[in-house]
């Protein structure tokens, strides 16, 4: 672009006499008048917030205290993989031994819908949740509509224990936290004990149940087996049995001794597989330290946040009677 197509930029400043950058200045000013003449509304607002949040914080909301346990997923020490992997070298038939996986059981049940609803019917939880709808003195439910009662199904749709009981995972050192909050401190404590108690039942007494019995079934035809080869090879030739009938049978007993060791050598690796353990490196506390409300923070956020809704209004209000005016 030549020099005559070139176009002048001239500053026109807003008053006369002004330099550039002053209109600037003279904005922040009279942003600072308006906000100091309506200094009275700005702080009566602010401190009638703050004080209402003191009073909610105090007053309406609910105490509630927080205990937690961790737990540690780990292999069992009588026997499971590691002293099965000694014995994978041996075998005259290959094998995989499987990784990982134990925290994914463990978590899965804690999260699961089956121990939420054991824990709401074993420990009777919903006249506990649903105190309003609870008679305490006749230990039944305030009314007679069957609609209307809390059930165990309401309860799990509503995700009833959602607010009190959580878990959580840290992937990287495997541990799983699993807390409780209640406005009873040493009801906290006494729900996470139960947690624990029922996925050692769990583990125990269901998950290696399938596995646990295709064992002792193996080895109970491993056992008729060996009874049967030990039979045939007491055998001797006479008029009834010929060598040939004794060997025959002697071979199929065998085979079917040395199929049942396979089956029976797979079905451990596979109870090995389900055997899941924990154990407790943090036990449940009874917390003494309240967890919500945590009123500094309420009063500290409130006051601030009116703060900056206090300057927004009268703003706005200024921009409005601006309008009004032009």
């Amino acid at each position: 672009m030549s020099d005559s197509e070139k176009k002048e930029i001239i500053y026109v400043p807003a008053y006369p006499g002004m330099m550039p950058g002053e209109e600037d200045e003279i904005d922040l000013l009279q942003l600072w008048r308006v906000i100091w003449k309506a200094k009275v509304f700005i702080l009566g607002f602010s401190i009638a917030a703050t004080l209402a949040a003191v009073f909610i914080s105090f007053y309406v909301l609910p105490e509630t205290y927080k205990s937690e346990a961790v737990l540690l997923p780990t292999e069992s020490e009588s026997g499971g993989l590691g002293a099965l992997a000694g014995l994978a070298g041996s075998l005259p038939f290959p094998i995989s031994l499987p990784s990982g996986g134990k925290s994914d059981k463990i978590l899965s049940f804690l999260q699961s819908r089956n121990l939420k609803q054991r824990l709401i019917e074993k420990y009777e939880l919903l006249p506990r949740y649903y105190a309003k709808k609870w008679d305490e003195e006749k230990k039944a439910w305030k009314s007679d509509d069957p609609k209307s009662r809390p059930t165990v199904v309401k309860a799990l749709q509503n995700n009833l224990l959602s607010k009190a009981y959580s878990i959580r995972q840290d992937k990287k050192s495997n541990l799983i936290t699993v807390s409780w909050e209640d406005a009873e401190p040493a009801f906290t404590a006494r729900m996470l004990n139960r947690v624990i108690a029922e996925l050692n039942y769990y583990l125990d007494n269901e998950f290696e149940f399938d596995a646990k019995r295709e064992r002792e079934f193996v080895e109970t035809q491993l056992t008729k087996a060996t009874n049967e080869l030990e039979y045939w090879e007491k055998q001797v030739p006479n008029q009834k049995l010929t060598l040939g009938t004794i060997q025959r049978e002697r071979l199929a007993a065998q085979t079917v001794y040395t199929e049942l060791r396979k089956q029976l050598e797979l079905a451990k690796i596979n109870e090995a597989k389900e055997l899941v353990r924990f154990k407790v490196l943090d036990p449940p506390f009874v917390p003494e330290k309240k967890f919500k409300p945590k009123r500094s923070w309420i009063c500290v956020l409130t006051l601030m946040a009116s703060l900056f809704a206090s300057v927004l209004l009268v703003f706005a209000r200024r921009g409005a009677q601006s309008s009004t005016n032009h």
